[in-house]
């Protein structure tokens, strides 16, 4: 992915070579997924398996949202106004506890010989369907009972790892809230109960889609409001529901666009056995359960009273909750413990440090100098779109050769540079791939990360280099951040990054 903004130096280069599967592997991050599993957080999932060699998935749960609960199976009728719903209702777009292990599931076992031979890392169906557990799903925001889902995320915030917890809310927080709820009745009267309250605090973040129930509002924010939790609704902007407001398939128009159509989608996604499973408009396919689920029928979804008209065949129709995982994928940018830096989950700021809650920032700086709204998650698209399709590859293809692999890109220089006013600092990067591909390098500024309001000249530098001129006026204290991004020439090409901070003498 290129920038062609006036900070940015591109330089083609070929590749040092380094032995297949020898790139070093950073610590994992620990997750927890919760899903409400209607057809988009199937999509996720698809995309989500791919990257399972990189992330720790500790658990996914099947919990309850405001667009979909099971009912208590008494024909206990539950309404809340506001809802999709205008009566009573004993249970509400349910679409069961078996998607997962059933359809999912067995789609990964019959790609991952493939995929373990791209990376060995990849863990075994097995493995992943001992850590699918059902949570709250009775009613929308119900949170009165212990479940198998509550008591495994209670035992992950319980337990002796060090590492963060994040626990990814694609539907209602409501299970999540019932494992702290849990914890809190056992121990808030106890001796330790405020440090073990604060210690859970520091090692749980929740990743939110969105707030698909109040549990967030009326329970998590005043009992825990020293636990992060970061909101993604914004991202809908980027990867939500592809609807047809009279203009057409407009999705990351112009450059990104591409990534959008049903003929890209059809010929690199929609394929092989996890990829049929994979949604988009108009493809025929239908979740058993959601009566609102029309979207791959044009009658259906085209009749009066349908609030997204559909678009052609095929075209992207919605991953809504990937953005609760982007920031947690291995790109070099990533730094889920910073929410303020910039990456594939976007940009966050601050809303609220008590609860302490983050949410996107409304807009950045695009290529033409100009404030786009969204580009804080827009300008990613690319990049994240052809390594799904080279993760789709990697499950068809019996041979390393077969498929396309990240290059690796590392500042020598550090992540951390201090200069005067008025310096000029060179940079310098090292470069591999496995796949001896050529690897086009790129330097830019990330103008939002950092405090000096202005553009900086970013120029050549030798070989894989850059020349940081620090502006005369800038003050001290004031940083800049300048990334180098590394893509390589394979049929999807694959993007990695790192990132450099030059503080102000």
């Amino acid at each position: 992915m290129i920038f062609s903004i006036p900070r940015l130096l591109t330089i083609g280069l070929l590749a040092s070579v380094i032995p297949a599967h020898s790139i070093g592997r950073m610590e994992r991050f620990r997750t927890v997924v919760t899903t409400d599993m209607e057809q988009d957080d199937l999509a996720s999932l698809v995309r989500y398996i791919l990257y399972t060699n990189e992330l720790d998935t500790e658990g996914i749960i099947y919990t309850s949202s405001k667009y979909h609960w099971a009912g208590d199976g008494k024909g206990t009728k539950f309404f809340l106004p506001n809802r999709e719903y205008n009566t009573s209702q004993t249970s509400w777009r349910w679409t069961g506890t078996r998607m997962i292990e059933d359809i999912l599931l067995k789609a990964y076992a019959e790609i991952y010989p493939n995929l373990r031979v791209h990376d060995s890392a990849y863990p075994t169906a097995k493995d992943l369907l001992s850590k699918v557990k059902i949570g709250n799903i009775v009613f929308e925001g119900e949170m009165d009972k212990d479940t198998d889902g509550s008591n495994l995320i209670k035992s992950l915030l319980l337990d002796d790892d060090r590492r963060t917890l994040y626990l990814q809310a694609w539907g209602g927080t409501n299970t999540i809230a019932r494992a702290l709820k849990s914890i809190s009745d056992q121990y808030s009267h106890t001796k330790q109960w405020r440090q073990l309250q604060t210690s859970i605090s520091r090692k749980a973040v929740i990743l939110a889609s969105s707030f698909q129930d109040q549990t967030y509002v009326d329970y998590i924010a005043p009992n825990w409001p020293g636990l992060r939790v970061e909101d993604f609704a914004t991202a809908y902007n980027t990867w939500g529901f592809n609807c047809n407001k009279g203009q057409g398939n407009v999705r990351a128009l112009p450059k990104a666009h591409e990534y959008f159509t049903g003929a890209w989608i059809k010929a690199n996604i929609q394929i092989g056995p996890l990829g049929r499973l994979y949604r988009s408009w108009l493809d025929g396919q239908h979740t058993p359960g959601d009566q609102l689920d029309v979207f791959g029928n044009y009658t259906l979804a085209s009749a009066p009273g349908t609030w997204c008209k559909p678009l052609g065949p095929y075209d992207f129709l919605s991953e809504g909750d990937n953005v609760a995982f982007n920031p947690l994928l291995t790109t070099g940018l990533q730094d889920p413990s910073n929410p303020a830096l910039g990456g594939w989950g976007g940009r966050s700021k601050l809303n609220s440090s008590a609860p302490e809650l983050w949410r996107l920032v409304a807009s950045e700086t695009a290529a033409n100098g100009s404030e786009v709204r969204g580009w804080t998650t827009d300008r990613w698209i690319a990049a994240a779109s052809n390594e799904f399709a080279a993760r789709m590859q990697w499950g068809l293809k019996s041979r390393y050769s077969g498929g396309n692999h990240a290059p690796e890109v590392r500042i020598v220089n550090g992540g951390k540079v201090k200069a005067r006013a008025g310096q000029t600092v060179k940079l310098a990067a090292r470069v591999s791939d496995p796949d001896r591909d050529a690897v086009t390098v790129s330097w830019w500024q990330y103008l939002e990360e950092g405090t000096y309001p202005g553009e900086v000249a970013v120029g050549g530098y030798n070989r894989n280099g850059a020349s940081v001129k620090v502006p005369a006026d800038a003050r001290s204290g004031q940083t800049i951040s300048v990334i180098v991004q590394a893509t390589d020439d394979g049929e999807f090409p694959l993007t990695r990054y790192d990132r450099v901070i030059i503080t102000v003498k």
